[in-house]
């Protein structure tokens, strides 16, 4: 699945499209047809204005107004992208030229010299193709997925919390890359399995020959797959985990995905009641990239210049969404990370460690 299609797909269901599929089908025909797969890189953006300016020509006038104010939206309004979509779908209904309207808001934030939107929309509501492994492997990330590091001290602070209960835990990583957190976990006296599972081959590839080179005590299981459609299938396959981790991965899911995920791991953790784990990392409120890019949906969703969109929750919010997902939660701490995205740079990070409800 491309990267970001469901949160774009629910970005148009929000706005009232009826038929969010189709809706960005035409998208995607609009902007291979004007032979743009290249927007979304934008290296001479008065070249490209000028090849949109035909089609810019053909949005009707109203419509080509209201998309030309985005920018004021955003920057002295408060806005959001999909307050935006909704209005010019209330105000002008099926008669909405939706690929003009979009291509028209990108003209104009590039008209403002408002380069970061530009890139931020351009790859979300554009690059309609473009795959997670394309993502990883693209050298404009600054975070770099497949690069080595030590493990997130979230590692240790659970097995710190978790050693003394005595259980031995069989672990399951939710988007384990190339094995940065698990090599913390293989080497644990009280880790008897280990299933990592990521979309990535080039990650699971890369994690494979690592413990091939230092072989750990634990021998790891590893799985391409989208974990999402991992836990929909159910306990079968996955042994009995008594611990589900995931760290900086969570925040890419749609609202709607994020609420399906903690209600498939709660029933996948069930059975081992107040003794089964989920725990996580994800980026908060005050990180770095929070406030960086497109405003997708006011006050914490956010587009960032890779073009993947991040929830970045406050403690308050983040702790309201596990409480109805059925979680009691063990310890929810703020922590700050230096350079994890960003070469000296701080990040905010909620580690969160909950049970089932009984």
């Amino acid at each position: 699945m491309p990267a970001s299609f469901t949160r774009r797909r629910d970005l148009l269901a929000d706005a009232g499209f009826a038929d969010a599929d189709a809706a960005l089908a035409a998208l995607a025909a609009e902007v291979e047809g004007l032979g743009l797969r290249e927007l979304p890189r934008p290296h001479d953006l008065s070249r490209l204005r000028a090849h949109l300016a035909a089609r810019l020509g053909r949005v009707p006038a109203d419509q080509l107004r209201l998309a030309r104010l985005l920018p004021a939206w955003l920057a002295e309004r408060g806005g959001d992208l999909a307050t935006a979509l909704w209005l010019a779908r209330e105000e002008h209904g099926a008669a909405l030229d939706l690929p003009g309207f979009a291509l028209a808001a990108w003209d104009a934030l590039a008209a403002a010299g408002r380069d970061a939107e530009v890139a931020a929309l351009g790859r979300f509501l554009f690059d309609l193709h473009a795959g997670w492994e394309e993502l990883w492997g693209s050298p404009e990330v600054g975070h770099r997925f497949l690069r080595a590091r030590e493990p997130n001290p979230l590692v240790w602070r659970l097995l710190e919390e978790l050693a003394p209960r005595g259980a031995a835990l069989q672990v399951l990583e939710l988007g384990c890359g190339i094995g940065n957190d698990a090599v913390g976990f293989l080497d644990a006296p009280s880790v008897d399995r280990y299933l990592g599972v990521d979309l990535s081959q080039e990650a699971l590839d890369a994690f494979a020959a690592r413990v091939a080179r230092e072989p750990t005590r634990v021998r790891p299981e590893l799985r391409r797959a989208d974990f999402l459609g991992l836990l929909r299938g159910g306990a079968a396959g996955l042994g009995s985990p008594n611990l589900v981790y995931s760290y900086s991965s969570l925040h890419y899911f749609s609202s709607a995905e994020l609420a399906e995920i903690h209600r498939l791991v709660r029933e996948l953790l069930r059975p081992r009641g107040p003794a089964g784990y989920f725990a996580f990392g994800i980026k908060g409120q005050g990180s770095i990239w929070d406030g960086q890019g497109l405003p997708l949906y006011r006050p914490d969703v956010w587009v960032n210049g890779d073009g993947q969109s991040r929830w970045f929750p406050s403690r308050e919010a983040l702790g309201r969404q596990l409480d109805r997902a059925g979680f009691e939660v063990r310890f929810h701490e703020l922590h700050d990370h230096w350079g994890y995205s960003e070469l000296g740079k701080r990040d905010v990070f909620h580690y969160v460690l909950c049970s089932p409800r009984t």
